[in-house]
Order: structure tokens, then sequence, then C-alpha cells
């Protein structure tokens, strides 16, 4: 299947622009803006952010030929969602689907891709499990980060199993805007309080970062309840002028009722689903890395990199009567990885990465279950490695012309030797502001210990899923910055699928494609207004094996936020989204005995917000409304997320 086989629908984009033009008029009808301040002073050129997850080294943004969204810090600490998951909604290409409210099981997709299919990192530990190979952002906090980069897109020649959609990396920093300490407390809706600090020092030749937060709520109605906490560690030093030393840590830990269950009744041959009173989840993880890099000369560094993710979840949902059925789950995921690369950087016009790899991941599973009256235990205890060798390289082959090419050869224990290359390559037209961009790449996401040895559900004999992707887009930057554009088309083409069949062990069922656009705009027509606008499409998820669409991916979602800084004291933002309906296959009788089949319905949310921080106080007061016309919104089926919500909170800061 070579490149000549891939095609661009001549209309799409066309649809996607005039998508997002609508969405423009939508909230342009709701926005107000100010008269710029003429007494403050504002830089006329916004320099690029320096992203390192495109190229596995820093560079600049405007330098990266591929699709890269960035979530600074000072627009992290501004907006203030309880989760980060939240503030990834604002990506073009993500869709955030949560099992609930807060707390409950909390997926991403990128570019309509499985969980599983987007790779998950913390300052380059991956995060994805061994067991499920996906990442729940349930309990990550949106707190003491500096950075978060979306890249879309294949990332395998890269980082390995499991980045087809792409990479979202977080990057630890602490406080915000060299302030050395913030303290705060916030209150709402369902009796939701959070407390956080952020600590940032510099010491000789490097600097250290914490931030702890804590987050908890009641939920609605009964057993709906969550506790949380987060602690985020960053540090870097100089062991001499020549090398440098960084070590990163992350634990999450939380606590969550669920409020459901399902059973199947024999009566009708359909799933029910149950109040359950004592039905509970405790999850665990923590991740951490030492990093040490040595300079060889001007141009060439040594790095060495170890690091270690442990993870436990407990599944507790005792028997509701006696003799009843019931569950306990123990899950222990560990992995470690060590890797040596050189790294060869001449400017910011020749840079290139090589290095090898070594990962094991291990997994622990102890159930003891019981349904209709029938005992199910089980154990697993498993462990998988891999060896890797990779390159990759960035360079400027013209003016205006930049290119990306990298291969890794992986070597599975259970699969033997797999390359997945990729290229990239973007040109500056002259004059225009404008960059055209396009890539093509390989990626495949090996079988996770879940499919392969869970009993009654795995399947030791399957084949790693394999992918090819090409991708094509643009963007802009014209009047000093005050309008900038993006586009994005992508397809992908799967082989060897992973999915249930119809005994409900997974299998090879065969292949499918994805394709689809997205595309953002944001505007600043005045100093202190900005508006940013975005819209995705996918039409094409579909498995081409059984010709159904693939599941819980809608067809279209965009959204639009608003930030308008009133005055030095005074900053008010605002964001709306909406998603359309997508197909879900799992059928079942709610718990008020509606039957719940077809399509979950499409949604839309308006948040609101407002910061009142004077410069000669060391307090900033914060209110903060979600879903601020308490719409109904369901993201899995039959598991309501949250309605109206107000926060009120207080930070101090110095």
């Amino acid at each position: 299947m070579g490149l000549r086989r891939f095609r661009i629908p001549g209309l799409r984009l066309t649809s996607l622009v005039a998508h997002l033009a609508i969405t423009f008029a939508t909230v342009s009808a709701h926005a107000q803006a100010a008269e710029p301040d003429s007494s403050a002073a504002s830089p006329r050129y916004r320099l690029d952010p320096i992203v390192v997850t495109a190229e596995r080294m820093p560079i600049p943004l405007g330098r990266v030929p591929s699709d890269v969204t960035v979530l600074d810090g000072e627009r992290l600490d501004r907006e203030r969602p309880l989760l980060l998951a939240d503030a990834l909604r604002s990506v073009p290409g993500i869709d955030v689907q949560r099992a609930g409210r807060l707390g409950k099981i909390t997926d991403v997709r990128l570019r309509g891709a499985d969980p599983r299919h987007t790779l998950v990192l913390f300052d380059g530990i991956p995060l994805n499990g061994p067991w499920i190979g996906s990442f729940d952002f349930a309990d990550l906090g949106s707190l003491g980060w500096s950075q978060v980069e979306v890249m879309g897109g294949p990332a395998s020649s890269l980082y390995g199993s499991g980045a087809v959609g792409g990479v979202i990396q977080f990057l630890g920093g602490g406080a915000v805007d060299g302030r050395a300490v913030q303290a705060g407390a916030e209150m709402g809706a369902e009796a939701t309080r959070r407390e956080n600090v952020a600590m940032t020092a510099r010491l000789d030749g490097g600097t250290l970062a914490l931030s702890l937060a804590r987050a908890a709520s009641d939920g609605s109605g009964t057993r709906d309840g969550y506790r949380g906490w987060n602690g985020l560690l960053r540090a870097e030093a100089a062991i001499d002028p020549e090398t440098r030393v960084r070590l990163s840590g992350l634990v999450t830990n939380g606590v969550k009722e669920l409020p459901y269950d399902y059973a199947f009744d024999f009566g009708d041959f359909l799933f029910h689903q149950v109040a359950d009173p004592n039905y509970e989840e405790r999850d665990r993880l923590m991740a951490g890395s030492v990093l040490l890099t040595r300079a060889v000369g001007r141009a060439l560094s040594l790095e060495g990199d170890l690091s270690a993710l442990a993870g436990r979840i407990v599944n507790d949902n005792a028997a509701n009567a006696p003799g009843g059925d019931y569950q306990d789950t123990r899950l222990d995921n560990a992995r470690w990885i060590g890797s040596l690369r050189t790294t060869l950087a001449r400017g910011t016009s020749l840079r290139v990465v090589a290095g090898g790899e070594y990962r094991e991941e291990t997994v622990r599973r102890e159930d003891d279950a019981q349904f209709g009256g029938s005992a199910f235990p089980s154990s697993v205890d498993q462990a998988l490695h891999t060896r890797a060798l990779f390159a990759h390289g960035h360079a400027d082959l013209l003016p205006g012309l930049v290119a990306d090419a990298g291969i890794r050869v992986e070597d599975h224990v259970r699969y033997g030797a797999y390359g997945v290359p990729r290229v990239s390559v973007a040109w500056n037209v002259a004059r225009t502001g404008l960059r055209l961009r396009g890539g093509y790449g390989r990626a495949f996401t090996a079988p996770t210990l879940t499919d392969l040895y869970y009993p009654g559900y795995g399947n030791a004999s399957l084949k790693p899923e394999r992918s090819r992707t090409v991708e094509g887009g643009a963007d802009g930057r014209w009047l000093d910055g005050r309008i900038e554009a993006r586009a994005t088309w992508h397809h992908t083409r799967f082989t060897d699928l992973i999915q249930s069949n119809s005994l409900f062990a997974v299998d090879n069922v065969g292949r499918a494609r994805i394709e689809g656009e997205d595309a953002s705009l944001r505007l600043r027509p005045w100093r202190h207004v900005a508006v940013g606008l975005r819209a995705a499409r996918l039409p094409v998820a579909k498995n081409l094996t059984t010709g159904e669409r693939l599941p819980k991916r809608p067809r279209w979602r965009s959204g639009a936020d608003l930030d308008w800084e009133a005055s030095s004291a005074l900053r008010l933002f605002a964001a709306w989204r909406w998603s359309d309906s997508f197909r879900d296959p799992f059928d079942f009788v709610d718990v008020n005995g509606r039957y719940l089949d077809g399509d979950t319905p499409g949604y839309a949310a308006t948040d609101l917000g407002v910061v009142v921080a004077p410069a000669r106080w060391p307090v900033a007061l914060r209110a903060r409304i979600d879903n601020a016309f308490g719409r109904r919104i369901t993201e899995v089926k039959g598991l309501p997320a949250r309605g109206r919500a107000l926060t009120l909170g207080v930070e101090f800061r110095r």
C-alpha cells in the first residue's frame, strides 16, 4: 500500500472551514470586547514555545513540521479546570469521554484513535499501563505543569508501541510566572473542594519545583463520591560545567465510589444497570525518572535515562446480599526503561538524536469473584520485554524548507523485530505567512497483557496491530500574530485490528480506516482580547471487515473560547464546546427502566470564569461556572456528567 493509494477528498476541508465559520458567528454574537489599554505594554511579536515531543529534543514550535498544539502553564493556571483532561478539550483533535462525574474513568482519544493508540508521557516517561495499554486521566490534576504538548500523528519511530494517533506529553514546572509560592483553596457544587500548593526554588545552576493538590467531591445522589490527590516534582542541577542531572516524579491517588453495576437478566436476555451500595475503586500511580546529560564539545551531548512506573488498581465490589455475587480485584502494573542516546545539534538547522532502549513490563492480577452462585477465581503473572534502536533527524534543506525523518527498530520478545519509519516536511511560503506541511509514518501497537493473558478473554496467538498514516496541512500567522490558523487532514489504515469477536474474546478481526480533518483559528481583534475557534470532523472511522462504524467516535466536534483581560486586575474567560452523537454498541436497561440502545446523544456546554488579581495584592480571587446553562451531558451511555457547577476560590501568590 503505497502513497499513491491515498487521496484527499476535495470538499472536506471546505466543509470544516464552513463549520468553523458557523461556530465563530455563534460565539461572536455573545462576546463583548474591551477597548485596548494604551498604557499597558504588550510585546508586538509572540515568541514560539520550545517543544520536545515531536523531536525528542528541544526545538521552536515554528520549526517543527508536524501537527503540534501547546497549552502553556499560564493558560492552565488562569483557567484552572479541576482535572487536566478538561483542559485538553480545547485541542481540536482530542475527544474526552468521562464515565460520569468527577474522578470516574476518563478516556482521551486523539484523531479518532483508541485510547490505547494515544501515548501519554510525563517528562518522557510513558504512563500507559501495561495491562490495558491506555492511561486513565481520572486522577490527573491540572496544576503544576509548565506546558502540555499534543502531537498528532504516528510517533512509533520516536517512542515505540502505541503512538498511533499521537502523543500527549505533560512537562513539570511548578509555580507560574516566576512566583516562588502559590497556595489556594476552592469550594463548589456537589461539595467539591480543592486545595493546592506549588513552590519553585532556584538552585545553584538549577531549579526545584514541587506541587501538591487534593480534590474531593460528593457527586450526585448516593455512592458517587471521589477523593484524590497529586504530587509533582521536578529538579534540575549542574554537577559540573559539562554535566547536568534532572529528576522527575509524579504520584496520583484516587478513591472513587461507583454508583452502578451491570447484571444480565435471563428473563429478558438484557443487561440491566443496577444501583450498587458498595462498589469502590482505588487507583494509585507512581512514575519517576533520572536523566543525566553530558556535553561533549559544542555540538555533541550524551544522555542516559532511567525511568520507572508502578501502578495499583483495587476494584472492590462486595456482595449486595448474603450469598450474592461479588468481585475483588488486585492489579499491579510495573515498567522500567533504560536508554542511552547521543544528540548532535548545530543550532536549529541540523539536529540528530540516536540511541538504544531496553524496556520491561510486568503485571500481576488476582481476581476473586462469584457470579450466579459459581466462583470464578483467576490469576495472571506475566512479563514482556523489548529492545530498540532509533534515530531521528531534523534539517533545513533549503530556505523555508525543513524536514524530519526517523526510524525505530523494535525487537519484541514475542514478535521479533519491527521497523517503523516516519518523515514530515514543511515549506514556509515566502511573503505569505503561510506554511504547508505533510507527512507519512508507520506505527504499531503490540497486544496488551490483557489481550494476551486475561483468562476467558485473552488470546496468546494475537498479532500486533499495524498502521500507516498520511497527513497534510497548513498553518499561518498574519498581522503580527493577531491572526493564527491551522488545518490538518489525516488518513490512517489499520491491519490486524484487535477487537472482541462474537465469542467475547479478543482477536485480530481485520482492517480499519480512520480519516478526518481538524482546524483552529485564533484572533486578537484588540490587544487584550483573544478569541479561539476550533472544529474537527471524522467522516470515516470504519471497520473494513464488518463495514460498521467504529464506536465512540463523533463525526463532528467544535468549540470556541474567549479570553478578555478587562484590566490589569480583572480577567474574564469563556469556553463553549459541542459534540455530535456517536455509536455505542453496549445496549442495556438503565436504573430508571429505560432501554438505552443506539447512539449516545450529542451535547453542548458553556463554561465561564473570572479572575480578580490586583497587582498590589498577594491574593487572587477566582470564580468559575462549568456547564453554565445546565445542559444534560452524557459522554458515556447511561452515566450523566456534571450539571451546572459553581466553584469559588482564593489563592495566595508570592
